[in-house]
């Protein structure tokens, strides 16, 4: 049987945002801990990420570091769970 491990509850939103790689992707959910992203085509990646996005409508940016904690090969893309280690959200300049 699955045991459920998120320590908050998530909310299914799906946002773009850019890898500081350059990656492209989007979020399929998202809570105060936690994210998973999908990007497209197999990928192959471990350790943490860099992301931002911007809020645009409120004129924010968040950004932030997450440790990779699971990986998803689908058909056509890769999806990335992660644990927020560094959140910011500041003024879009």
């Amino acid at each position: 049987m699955f045991r459920e491990r998120r320590l908050e509850p998530r909310e299914l939103i799906a946002l773009p945002l850019h890898l500081a790689n350059g990656c492209a992707a989007t979020t399929r959910d998202i809570s105060p801990s936690g994210m998973f992203l999908e990007i497209q085509g197999k990928r192959l990646m471990g350790g943490t990420v860099f992301f931002e996005m911007n809020l645009v409508e409120g004129r924010m940016k968040f950004s932030a570091e997450g440790q990779i904690v699971r990986l998803e090969h689908r058909e056509g893309y890769t999806g990335i769970a992660i644990r927020l280690i560094s959140p910011r959200l500041e003024p879009l300049a």
